[in-house]
């Protein structure tokens, strides 16, 4: 028979079971919802994200511990630079913030409406603009590279809008900025160690990003698609992140997230912005049909001296004097809402060694260089024909269209960027000439710098250059224009890439 100790000892393990049971049921009941809305969705605790609905899941923590330290250290890095730069790399981790909030989000909510998500890429969109916008201010200075190569590499934190695979356009952003960063790489490479770390740091945010995106998000963000509406989500956060009377000052945030508010207006059916308007301009638009021959009275009468066709100053000008009573009236038509297109002014000045040249039409522009070290930046030109005499260091020209530059003597490079058109001639010598992006660029390489130039294309199209070409009788030589290929043919060999120039026989 038992005796009674134990028994004793078995009445406790049961009551200490029995205790525990009772515990474990008291907590789950703590963690239903008080509501009765289906599919998981925010917690009624104090609203905020629930972490077993996909707002703490593993992409959303994967992502904080894989890109936030390359963030931390790209700024720190920016930080060591100063300046712009440093300003520059704040505006990127508060990109990150606000696109680690956007994860989160969708972790627990099912795909937003084509209405709300624009809302909700808000803030990221708004950031990637501030790094662009702070680039182009700043064109004049010595950071300038520094700035092109992140205003270039930052679209790649747009993927969460790419719907299919959005690896590739990561990568293809990476590349683009890859030109700049070898021009900072070059510059700076001797004067400062620090631009070297600040290049890496930023080259591996990118590549770290298409890699969490290849593993969590390998064709387009994940939604959840039991969740709950992206409205309490957003509001949640919202509550998660405003600041507490505890703790220090917290770090700037990024910028707001819509308002639940917002976002409701937009799901809610007959919400749409234009619908008053829009039966407003269907009415009116009906009424002037129905007029039939009449829907013509309203047209003024043009007189034989406003006709081009009679008047050849007219054609010669572009503009009917004596025409304000039917501009006013095109301009009530549409609204009044007519946009002006604002002309920049044409501008060159020497900025230290700097020439920069901007702006400028179907002009003749000439420069004289004083200094071996100066160098020029040609800008946002149509139709200009720049000549630049003496020595320099370097020519760079950017977003031009159908221009011309002729040069005595470089000593680094020069460059052609985001061009469309252009010819440029070689008096005397040249090391190298670099051309990216560019569709259509004609170079006349002097005898001299025929056979000492080193051309370098990359993402450009219609490249020809033209030499003089030697033959045995000094009246028969002239210049030969050949074309630089475009197709190539890549095979894999032994473990290897072999790369060929595409030819077609015929």
């Amino acid at each position: 028979m038992t005796s009674s100790s134990d028994l004793q000892s078995l009445l406790k393990r049961i009551e200490k079971a029995t205790t525990r049971l009772e515990e474990l049921s008291a907590k789950r009941t703590e963690q239903k919802p008080s509501d009765n809305s289906s599919g998981p969705s925010v917690s009624s605790a104090g609203g905020n994200l629930s972490n077993s609905d996909g707002a703490d899941s593993k992409a959303v923590r994967e992502y904080e511990a894989e890109i936030k330290p390359l963030v931390d250290t790209f700024v720190e890095c920016s930080d060591k630079i100063g300046g712009v730069v440093s300003e520059q790399a704040h505006i990127v981790e508060r990109l990150f913030v606000a696109q680690q909030n956007f994860i989160r989000i969708a972790g627990q909510t099912v795909k937003p409406s084509a209405e709300q998500l624009p809302l909700l890429l808000g803030p990221q969109q708004e950031a990637i603009q501030q790094v662009v916008e702070l680039k182009d201010s700043n064109r004049s200075s010595e950071y300038f590279d520094n700035l092109s190569a992140v205003a270039e590499g930052i679209p790649a934190f747009g993927w969460v809008a790419v719907d299919q695979v959005p690896v590739p356009y990561i990568t293809d952003m990476k590349e683009s900025a890859e030109f700049y960063f070898n021009r900072v790489l070059k510059n700076w490479r001797e004067k400062d160690s620090n631009q070297t770390e600040w290049v890496k740091a930023f080259l591996s945010i990118l590549r770290e990003l298409a890699a969490y995106v290849k593993r969590f998000h390998t064709t387009g963000l994940v939604w959840n698609p039991s969740g709950g509406t992206v409205e309490r989500a957003a509001q949640a956060l919202q509550e998660e992140q405003s600041p507490t009377s505890g703790g220090g000052a917290p770090p700037p945030p990024p910028p707001p997230l819509p308002s639940a508010a917002e976002l409701e207006k937009l799901s809610s059916p007959g919400s749409a912005t234009s619908g008053a308007g829009d039966d407003a301009n269907h009415g009116a638009l009906f009424a002037a049909i129905n007029q039939g021959g009449d829907i013509t009275r309203g047209l003024r009468k043009v007189e034989k001296d406003q006709m081009t066709h009679k008047n050849p100053s007219l054609r010669a000008s572009g503009i009917v004097q004596g025409g304000s009573d039917s501009a006013s009236a095109a301009s009530s038509a549409k609204g009044g809402n007519t946009s002006i297109k604002v002309e920049r002014l044409p501008r060159m000045e020497l900025q230290g060694d700097k020439w920069v040249v901007e702006n400028y039409g179907t002009e003749h522009v000439t420069i004289e260089a004083v200094k071996t070290k100066q160098t020029v930046y040609m800008y946002n030109c149509k139709g200009t024909t720049l000549d630049i005499k003496n020595k320099l260091n370097s020519v760079a020209i950017d977003s031009c269209q159908k221009c011309g530059v002729v040069f005595d003597t470089l000593v680094s490079q020069f460059e052609i960027v985001n061009c469309k058109s252009v010819q440029i001639q070689v008096r005397e010598t040249v090391p190298s000439i670099l051309i990216d992006r560019t569709d259509g660029a004609h170079i006349f390489l002097s005898e001299a710098a025929r056979d000492q130039t080193q051309i370098t294309t990359a993402k450009a199209s219609e490249v020809n250059i033209s030499f003089p070409y030697e033959t045995k009788g000094a009246e028969d030589d002239n210049y030969v224009e050949q074309p630089i290929p475009e197709q190539i043919q890549t095979l894999v060999r032994d473990g290897k890439l072999v790369t060929n120039i595409l030819e077609h026989a015929g």
